[in-house]
């Protein structure tokens, strides 16, 4: 068998996708669905153990960096001691991490948590993508990827909607110990589905050296585009997800449930739309996909900054999501398509590592400015800090006709 070539037992529904893209998928969903139950309410909770508006960024940008730095030696060991290993002590710390934040004695232990946490989040994700990613063909990777994210992301607004219910009756503690059930339920479905998929379906793969394939991934045009591009967008996503609950309960007036329905229309259209947005990526350019969301995005930013009502802003949330989604399974499938099976689970721990970057700085500046300038403000600076992805998506090549160079 080549490293292209897919096995039949794959090939089990109409979509010619193998059914274990579904379970990985599924798995990654409840694994998900426990970081956007509290995701929502995150910065008030926080808050209410005592940090400032400056000290909630800081433990955000302690997380941030925690992702930057964890990638790529994450995914070394999970070499060493085996993927499966690995996928279930992701499952369980991500199952046990939401306890230490209901019984957290005082705000102290926020700054704690993360380097505990960070086993989970700095190892799952790239090893689940490319599990999946490395199941199909280059020829239908944003089809699948599409799925993938699609059904994963379905947690982003699942999470808020199901917050936005118990919130009525639960404190934030509660909330928390209420989310650690999910990560348990995909680990039963991860070790039970194993026997049966994962030595059939994954496409064998030799994966090369960890650091010399990195160096050859860094000297790909496109991905030090997608790493500009990442790092403008992670920054001003955390920014906006950080701030906006913030926004709308202090300055707007709005309640904590509304601010989590919001949440969950923004999570409802970014996993909706990935599985019909890589399609057609597939199918058209990339690389236009991507500009046209770009472009979209910037003003979605400065809509967000002059609307205040609770049905506007439902729209802007509508559009971000598609935004948010879109980039995602493109940004994914480009990056897909331009690596080598061999390289493709270091280069999306690269590109995780990435999203940290952004998201460091995204979360120092949000507590600073918050404190400093109006929130409208920011959203508008948002919109600035994305504008060179529109040149710089300009020298993207495409990915359906170039041959892999790493």
């Amino acid at each position: 068998m080549t490293q292209f070539d897919v096995p039949r037992v794959n090939r089990l529904n109409d979509e010619g996708l193998p059914t274990g893209l579904y379970y990985i998928a599924l798995s990654s969903f409840l694994f998900q669905l426990s970081r956007h139950l509290v995701l929502p309410v995150y910065t008030l909770y926080l808050l209410s153990v005592g940090a400032t508006l400056a000290q909630a960024g800081l433990i955000l940008s302690i997380q941030s960096f925690l992702l930057i730095i964890s990638k790529i030696p994450l995914t070394m060991l999970s070499k060493k001691i085996g993927e499966d290993r690995m996928f279930k002590v992701a499952f369980i710390v991500q199952a046990t991490a939401p306890l230490l934040y209901a019984y957290a004695p005082n705000m102290y232990w926020l700054y704690i948590i993360p380097f505990y946490q960070i086993i989970a989040r700095g190892s799952f994700n790239q090893m689940a993508m490319s599990r999946a990613s490395n199941m199909v063909t280059i020829d239908k990777q944003g089809d699948a990827l599409g799925r993938y994210m699609g059904i994963m992301s379905t947690g982003m607004f699942v999470g808020p909607l199901i917050s936005s219910a118990l919130l009525v009756y639960l404190d934030y503690r509660q909330l928390f110990l209420a989310s650690s059930i999910f990560p348990l339920i995909a680990l039963g479905i991860f070790i039970k589905t194993i026997p049966q998929h994962e030595n059939q379906e994954t496409r064998e793969v030799e994966e090369a050296p960890a650091l010399g394939g990195l160096r050859k991934v860094l000297k790909i045009r496109n991905i030090q585009i997608l790493s500009l591009i990442r790092t403008t967008y992670s920054l001003t996503n955390t920014m906006f997800t950080t701030l906006f609950a913030v926004y709308v309960t202090q300055t707007l007036g709005f309640t904590e449930s509304r601010a989590a329905l919001l949440f969950s229309i923004m999570g409802f259209t970014n996993a909706v739309v990935k599985i019909p947005a890589g399609y057609i990526g597939d199918i058209l350019d990339s690389k236009k996909v991507l500009l046209a969301t770009f472009a979209s995005l910037i003003l979605v930013y400065i809509s967000v900054a002059y609307v205040k009502s609770f049905n506007a802003l439902a729209i802007s949330l509508f559009l971000f999501g598609v935004c948010w989604g879109t980039r995602a399974v493109n940004e994914w499938a480009t990056l897909a398509k331009t690596v080598n099976p061999e390289n493709k689970s270091i280069a999306m721990s690269y590109m995780s590592s990435i999203w940290g970057v952004g998201a460091t700085i995204g979360s120092i500046l949000a507590g600073y400015l918050a404190e400093n300038i109006a929130f409208s403000t920011i959203f508008l600076i948002s919109a600035a800090i994305n504008l060179p992805a529109i040149p710089a998506l300009l020298l993207l090549e495409n990915t359906d006709e170039q041959t892999r160079t790493a």
